[in-house]
């Protein structure tokens, strides 16, 4: 699903459409994050970070994507509805699929996997899209037109 396994907090701040201050500020919040602009020890443990040495010998901290993504979208925080393509592959429709308010009249709906394969604007309509998208899956059209992928 992420295009890395291990991602800057700029690059999470565009999955999120946030500025990586943001991102770092959220961190903190988690305790995945040190107020000195470091990983907690939690984080460490946990393997949410990787850190790597420039040539020059600078230090740089690179954040696990698929754990930080989790933690952050777990603390409600939600990743914008068309997020950059070289950092997320765009995500295949798989089934059984599910529903979530944004909160602003938006709604995602959500494949297995727990990515977001529709974004629609109404619950009415979110919730057609959605029933449409279940009967295709029981159907197996969308098996048979996303032929030559893996489901």
């Amino acid at each position: 699903m992420y295009a890395f396994q291990f991602m800057t907090l700029t690059q999470l701040g565009r999955i999120f459409g946030v500025s990586n201050q943001n991102v770092g500020k959220w961190l903190v919040e988690l305790g995945l994050r040190t107020t000195d602009h470091i990983p907690s020890d939690e984080a460490r443990q946990c393997g949410f970070v990787d850190q790597s040495y420039a040539d020059n010998g600078t230090c740089s901290w690179t954040r696990h994507t698929e754990k930080t993504v989790s933690a952050l979208e777990a603390a409600g925080h939600l990743r914008i509805l068309n997020p950059p393509i070289g950092l997320i592959d765009p995500p295949l429709l798989k089934g059984p699929f599910s529903m979530r308010s944004c909160g602003d009249g938006t709604f995602q709906i959500l494949s297995s996997d727990g990515s977001i394969a529709v974004a629609v604007r109404g619950e009415r309509n979110a919730i057609l899209i959605l029933k449409i998208l279940r009967i295709a899956e029981r159907c197996g059209f969308i098996a048979k037109h996303l032929c030559g992928h893996k489901q």
